[in-house]
């Protein structure tokens, strides 16, 4: 998901309007490191939890049963 410039522009104002100028390069440090910790602790719970095997019922049309309400 590429961002457009004026998203960017835009995003970059409220972060100064928000944070100020001098503490804005460390809010985007930390947000970086939030970022990449967030991401790693994913990548080791996909690693660690195994997917469910995919079951596969096959069927004949003859194994199919016609329901009458009545």
């Amino acid at each position: 998901m590429l961002l457009r410039t004026e998203s960017l522009f835009l995003i970059v104002v409220v972060g100064l309007l928000l944070f100020g100028w001098r503490r804005l390069p460390g809010s985007m440090r930390d947000l970086g490191k939030a970022r990449r910790i967030l991401k790693a602790e994913s990548q080791a719970l996909r690693d660690d939890v195994p997917l469910p095997r995919r079951r596969v019922v096959e069927a004949s049309p003859e194994d199919v049963v016609t329901r009458h309400d009545g």
